[in-house]
């Protein structure tokens, strides 16, 4: 890869819409809540805890033009991204409730049909919510989870390992859509225990900080978590683990079905990156933690600044 590939990979992270998206998440941060970056919440169960076990409490909007492009896929969408908002934490996800607005019948049923497959699928029941005909389309969901060993954000620290974990069995909609869903080509029996990998390096010990790959990509992703840790990375594009036939540009903007950023100490890379192999997922290190504010893309000895959060925030939300 040549120096003008790769600042030309770095400014499509910075012009991507879904990382764009994130600018006005401090609306959140004057709420009197543990806000572990903008995803999800620890929440003290007081006696009713066992083992040490805290609720997870987190929500995602969908996009509305991925909502009005595929209604089916956004409702599956609306759930993968609250479970991995669990899992991310180090979580087992309990239940989901969807709030969801139509212009009429025909699209609610497509959006809840795809709610109750992916619901079923990754064995995560919706319990219940609320939906009203007749208005402009919207989409919510949250979910709720129980974790014994909390893996934060804003614990990775300058001097880890950057892993990436992926379920590269997948597809894209269409050649414009950036959603790699596994949901059809993971075989059944693995897609509800898959994210049991990020409870076991939890527990473990083998990692102590992670954020699942959501809108903005993995790049995208990595710049909201190094911002809530306070620190900097760079990302090594040519050890991201990537299917095979898809773009690089591509995959960096990707929204995947299964993946996830951890910060692992340099003697537990091996046993972290097992808890996903072994269960026929990808897991590969692809860089470091720094100090400093700075997301960088690296290939072989080049590389390419993405963001300086010092000169300029993203979301500003950060560890309280």
């Amino acid at each position: 890869m040549t120096q003008q590939e790769l600042d030309a990979l770095a400014a499509a992270v910075r012009d991507a819409p879904g990382l764009d998206g994130k600018r006005d998440l401090d609306v959140v941060a004057g709420l009197d809540a543990g806000i572990d970056g903008d995803d999800g919440a620890l929440v003290g169960l007081g006696d009713a805890a066992r083992d040490g076990e805290q609720l997870v409490v987190c929500g995602e909007a969908i996009a509305p033009s991925f909502l009005a492009a595929d209604p089916f896929a956004a409702g599956a969408a609306a759930v993968v991204t609250n479970v991995s908002d669990v899992r991310a934490m180090g979580g087992r996800p309990l239940a989901i409730v969807d709030m969801l607005v139509s212009p009429d019948r025909a699209h609610a049923e497509r959006v809840l049909g795809g709610l109750r497959w992916a619901s079923q699928l990754l064995g995560v029941p919706v319990v219940g919510g609320h939906t009203t005909i007749g208005h402009a389309a919207a989409l919510s969901a949250s979910c709720t989870g129980i974790v014994r060993a909390p893996l934060r954000a804003a614990a990775a620290r300058p001097g880890d390992v950057l892993l990436a974990a992926f379920a590269l069995e997948g597809r894209y909609a269409n050649d414009t859509s950036f959603f790699f869903s596994s949901l059809r080509d993971r075989p059944a029996q693995a897609l509800g225990s898959d994210g049991d990998a990020l409870v076991e390096v939890a527990e473990a010990g083998l990692c102590h900080a992670a954020r699942d790959v959501s809108m903005p990509g993995a790049a995208g992703s990595l710049l909201q978590l190094v911002e809530v840790a306070g620190c900097g990375a760079v990302l090594d594009v040519e050890r991201l683990p990537r299917p095979g036939g898809v773009p690089l540009e591509r995959w960096l903007l990707t929204f995947p079905s299964f993946g996830f950023l951890l910060a692992a100490p340099a003697e537990r890379v091996g046993e972290a990156c097992a808890a996903f192999t072994r269960r026929g997922l990808a897991c590969a290190p692809c860089g470091a933690f720094e100090a400093g504010g700075v997301l960088r893309l690296a290939s072989g000895e080049l590389t390419a600044d993405v963001w300086n959060l010092a000169h300029e925030p993203l979301t500003r939300l950060t560890a309280t």
